[in-house]
């Protein structure tokens, strides 16, 4: 959740929420994403500050108050669920960050979760992928017989013969072929290219 989504559910504006409540949970709520500008926090921990719980017992930090908040998720409740950033899904992979956007774009791995702006995929599902046994870490790409596999059939252009006809009976310019052809310069350029190789072929 971010700090506008946790104002939201108490039902305050976010500029009185912060003015209220901002520097309590910052300092009792650890970000799940340290060091990026958009703060983000775990929805059941940040749940938990709003109604005054503590969640979940492990490491903690002493407040000026006295109470005792979580100063990260303790080993071992990792939820399902959990969505994970791209580098977050790269760790479990033991990949880098790219390949993660290489695998979502094949198919390899799910699309993701798409919210405040980024690309997320739960736990689950970087788990699956991690523990799908010889076919882990496979280099994403299209499946053999895919039809992109196949090298491009030469394209036969019937003016590339017919310019190197009619170069043998008089030589041809480039403007000679636009008038003749109704083409660019560069088409035309590209034509007479190919009928030169031609010819001399």
């Amino acid at each position: 959740m971010t700090e506008d989504d946790i104002a939201t559910a108490t039902g305050l504006p976010l500029h009185t929420w912060r003015r209220r409540h901002g520097t309590a949970l910052r300092a009792r709520v650890p970000v799940v994403n340290p060091g990026e500008r958009l703060r983000l926090y775990d929805e059941e921990q940040a749940h938990a500050f709003m109604s005054g719980e503590h969640w979940p017992t492990g490491a903690t930090v002493e407040t000026d108050d006295d109470e005792q908040w979580p100063t990260a998720v303790p080993p071992g409740t990792e939820h399902p669920e959990d969505l994970l950033t791209g580098k977050e899904t790269a760790n479990v992979l033991g990949i880098r960050d790219a390949t993660v956007r290489a695998y979502a774009t094949t198919g390899y791995l799910p699309a993701g979760v798409e919210r405040h702006g980024r690309t997320w995929w739960p736990r689950r599902v970087a788990k699956a992928r991690r523990d799908a046994g010889d076919e882990n870490h496979r280099s994403p790409g299209r499946k053999p017989g895919d039809p992109r596999n196949r090298a491009p059939r030469p394209r036969h252009d019937p003016r590339i013969a017919e310019i190197a006809e009619l170069t043998t009976r008089a030589p041809l310019t480039t403007a000679d072929v636009v008038r003749r052809y109704g083409v660019g310069e560069r088409t035309a350029q590209r034509l007479l290219a190919a009928a030169r190789a031609r010819a001399e072929s």
